[in-house]
Parts: C-alpha cells; sequence; structure tokens
C-alpha cells in the first residue's frame, strides 16, 4: 500500500524527483506502507510497518527534511519500536545490539539455539558482522576479553552470560566444573558470578512482574514477583535499562522517556489475541475476568481437566492475576498457602540421580555442554537461624557453612539465604506464564527440554522424587488431610497425551 501527502506542487504520488529516506535495515520489521512528503523540489518518503510505525525519520537521514507523521505513528509505541530495533543507540555508546539481535522476533521474542546456529553460520559465510556475536556473551570471555570467539553456549544451548555479585557471605570455589567439586577446594577471589541462561521472551509482560499479590516470597527483592527469570527486577524500564548496561554494552543511560517508550512497546505484544483481551479486562478491573481459551474439542478439554489439577497450582492461569507469576495454590482449591513464590523444578545441572534400586526417579541428564556451566558455591551461613539458635547446633540445626554445585543458583545470587527455617533461595527462580508455550521451544530457564514431550517428561521424574523424599508432600495431593495420603496431583502417562493436545492450544 501506498499513500502520499502532498506538499508545493508535488503529484500523487510525491513527484519526480524524489528525494527518498535511506532506511536502515532494521530486524523484525516488515514494511506495511510507504508514506511520502514532498516539498520544493523532491519528497521525502517514509516505510510504514505493518503496526503503522515509521520505519525511520527523515530528519535522521542527512539531506532530507522532517516529515511530519500523524500520531499514531510517532507515539510512544512506534518509538519504542524503533527503539527496541535499533543498533546504533545514538548517544548512548554500545556494542551494535539492539534489543532485537537477542530478543528476536522471529523466535516469538527470544532466542533458540537453532537460530543462534543459523547466524553465526550465515556471518561466517557472507563476512557481514552479526552483533548477536559479542565477547561479553563468549565462553572464553573471563580468559581473553575482547578476543572471546567461543560462542558454545549460545549456538547450543542458546543462553546468554547473566553477570551477578556475589553476596556477602557467598563464594566460588576453585574447582570450576569439576563434579563432584572436591573437599579440598578453596574459595576464590571471585565478586561476580557468570550464570548462563536463556533469552524471557517479552510477550505477555503487561500481565506479569509483580502483581502485589499474597503470599510473597520471605525475602525481597520482589517478593511479590519481578521480571526477569528469577524475579530481581522491579520494573520493565529498569529490566530494559539493566540490559542496555550488560548486553549492549552502553557508556550512558537513556532518559527516562526512552525507557518509558520500551515499556510501552512491550507491554503491547501478546501471545495471542485472547491475552490481550484479558490485559485489557485485568486493566478495567473486569469480574470475572475473560476465559481465554478457544473452543476445545474432548481430547483437549480433557487435557485441560489434567492441566487445572497437576499444573494450574504453579502456572496460575486463575484468580484475580492469572499470570505465570501468581503464586502456588494448594491445599483446598483456590486456597492460596505462603508455601512458595518462587520455585526449584530441578532443571539446573547436575540434576539429582537416585541412589535406590531400581531408581525411583531418573531426569534426563544434562549435555556436556551444560555441564560446562557448573560452578560450585560455599555459603556461609548468617550465624543465627530464624529460630534464634546459632548455626552449628546440633541436628537438625544447619551447619555453619554449606556448599552447593550447580549450574544457576537462582536467587541465592540475590539473597546469599539457604535453606535455614524454610524453603531458601537455592535454585529457585520464577514461574513462567504457559500461555503461547507450543510456539516458544526450547523450554526452561536452560533451554534443557527441547519440546513438550520432554518438559513433561521432566515433570513426571519431578513428581517421582517428591513423592521419594516426601509422601505426604501438598505438592502432590488434592487432599489434604487423609491418611494415608491420596497421591492424585501428578499427571500420569496415560493422561499426558490430552495434557499436550491442551498445551499446543493455550
Amino acid at each position: 500500500m501506498r499513500r502520499s501527502r502532498r506538499r508545493g506542487g508535488c503529484g500523487p504520488l510525491c513527484g519526480v524527483p524524489a528525494r527518498r529516506a535511506l532506511l536502515p535495515a532494521l530486524p523484525g520489521l516488515l514494511a506495511a506502507a510507504v508514506l511520502c512528503a514532498c516539498g520544493g523540489d523532491g519528497a521525502e518518503t517514509v516505510v510504514l510497518d505493518e503496526d503503522g510505525c515509521a520505519l525511520a525519520s527523515p530528519a535522521s537521514v542527512p539531506g532530507t527534511q522532517p516529515l511530519p507523521l500523524a500520531s499514531h505513528q510517532v507515539g510512544a509505541f512506534c518509538r519504542g519500536k524503533a527503539r527496541f530495533h535499533d543498533r546504533q543507540l545514538q548517544g548512548l555508546g554500545g556494542n551494535g545490539r539492539a534489543c532485537a539481535d537477542c530478543h528476536s522476533p522471529a523466535d516469538h521474542f527470544q532466542l533458540s539455539p537453532a537460530q543462534a546456529q543459523a547466524r553465526l553460520a550465515a556471518m561466517a559465510a557472507t563476512g557481514i558482522d552479526d552483533p548477536l556475536f559479542r565477547a561479553i556473551d563468549a565462553d572464553d570471555f573471563r580468559s581473553r576479553g575482547a578476543l572471546a570467539r567461543d560462542f558454545s553456549n549460545l549456538t547450543l544451548n542458546g543462553l546468554v552470560r547473566v553477570s551477578l555479585p556475589l553476596p556477602p557471605n557467598v563464594k566460588l570455589l576453585d574447582c570450576g566444573a569439576t563434579v563432584p567439586c572436591p573437599a579440598t577446594a578453596q574459595a576464590t577471589t571471585e565478586t561476580h558470578a557468570d550464570i548462563w541462561r536463556a533469552v524471557p521472551s517479552i510477550l505477555d509482560s503487561r500481565i506479569t512482574g509483580p502483581d502485589g499479590q499474597a503470599p510473597a516470597w520471605p525475602r525481597g527483592p520482589n517478593a511479590s514477583g519481578g521480571y526477569q527469570l528469577d524475579g530481581r527486577i522491579d520494573t520493565l524500564q529498569n529490566q530494559a535499562l539493566s540490559a542496555l548496561r550488560s548486553h549492549a554494552g552502553i557508556s550512558t543511560d537513556p532518559p527516562q522517556q526512552w525507557l518509558d517508550d520500551l515499556a510501552a512497546f512491550q507491554q503491547a505484544r501478546f501471545s495471542s489475541p485472547a491475552v490481550q483481551r484479558l490485559a485489557d479486562a485485568m486493566g478495567a478491573g473486569t469480574s470475572p475476568l475473560p476465559d481465554l481459551d478457544p473452543v476445545l474439542d474432548t481430547l483437549e478439554s480433557a487435557g485441560k481437566r489434567v492441566f487445572e489439577r497437576a499444573c494450574g497450582q504453579c502456572h496460575g492461569n486463575g484468580g484475580a492475576h492469572p499470570s505465570g507469576s501468581a503464586p502456588i495454590r494448594q491445599g483446598q482449591a483456590g486456597t492460596p498457602t505462603a508455601l512458595v513464590r518462587y520455585h526449584d523444578i530441578l532443571t539446573a545441572c547436575p540434576r539429582p540421580v537416585d541412589t535406590a534400586s531400581p531408581p525411583r526417579f531418573a531426569f534426563a541428564p544434562c549435555s556436556a555442554a551444560q555441564m560446562r556451566n557448573v560452578r560450585s558455591y560455599e555459603i556461609t551461613n548468617s550465624g543465627v537461624a530464624p529460630s534464634g539458635t546459632p548455626c552449628g547446633g546440633a541436628a537438625p540445626q544447619l551447619a555453619c557453612v554449606t556448599r552447593i554445585t550447580t549450574s544457576d543458583p537462582g536467587r541465592l545470587l540475590l539473597t546469599g539465604y539457604p535453606a535455614a527455617g524454610g524453603p531458601g533461595d537455592i535454585q529457585k527462580m520464577d514461574i513462567p506464564s504457559l500461555r503461547g508455550v507450543s510456539r516458544s521451544a526450547p523450554y526452561f530457564s536452560n533451554n534443557t527440554a527441547a519440546t513438550l514431550e520432554e518438559m513433561l517428561e521432566h515433570y513426571q521424574q519431578f513428581f517421582k522424587r517428591v513423592q521419594a523424599q516426601n509422601p505426604a508432600a501438598p505438592l502432590l495431593t488434592t487432599q489434604p488431610g487423609v491418611t494415608p495420603p491420596v497421591i492424585d496431583r501428578p499427571f500420569t502417562e496415560a493422561e499426558a497425551g490430552a495434557l499436550l493436545a491442551y498445551l499446543r492450544r493455550l
């Protein structure tokens, strides 16, 4: 579609000669229209994308004149979209990356190993730089700095580096990725931990993040939910700022309006029109909230019943804030408990191995590429547990020092809190929404499940391990107080097909 705006003596299509704005190739943008404006001896052309936003302002191209655009073309959403795709980041510095280089629109605003592999191959074949591959996300960055070129985590796992400061009571040990870490290992002088995590999608961010609902996690930051996989960031603006600093390498922070525009764009991206309707209803205070599910066939309806019993206690989708960050609900239907806001589903590496014969559970082992990300940590406990008893006392009092070996300590890196007095923060992560899950493979915070089938197989082993450790665990039953406990929450192998059918419709 072409539209023109006449100024001076131009013809209906802007006349000849024309001065066409040279538009940069921005990833993920599809031109839907061309808007021209004329003045004097020429014209400026602006290409509009599928959202009605100008891809580039003629004022940013030397030798052209500013073009007045309609308000919907220069509003916060369109400005935010342009910034999301902008590799230049003029005035901010940066390493050539745009948000869209990692949150790829072609990958549902996340990053898959397959796409990273294809992009590395294309860069090698053409010689054209791809800013996805910057030294900061190379495996050998700590040893080679700007010369680092090992992008195994990006291409094999689809993971990027997240560098987090170690809490004062947490130290890294010098055994590297050795498993088990020798008892003689010593603490290093490292002040930060490099964690490798998947790129979370920006879709549905309007209904995720802090929700203000009980129960809250016993410790901050963001006891009622947050952004990023560990819930460590409180607003979309601060999330963007953190990413710009650490992944885009900016030297100057953008103004607040810049970040607000970027948030406006992200909050308008949804996994489906149904989720957008839900977000609108939540914003309007509508009650009851609309049901997001389409018309389901018999198998899908059966799968929904399995989901509500086996998955809904963690993945929400019910109540006043049905986002993936809603707290777990256990016991009587719909009754919140203070048990879990953040959770460990044992996807970090290495995974537990059952020593019983025959084994009662058997998780899929992590790949060699995933095991390279393992480190061992030493946690010096606070000295006084919540009970007031000094650490190091008789069992069951915790020892003063705890050692763990893991590829991702989760929220432990935010709090330094082990397991004293209740659920600690070791390997605890936020709970994601499952809307659009069939289109967002791979899964988990480290991309270790390539398919929905692999994801469900992991959960089957997870429930088996819980039962082996605590047959009466509330996580296993929807009938609390029954003796002996009725284990009916985990889905069975016979139910997996129906559950898959429902998940593919979310």
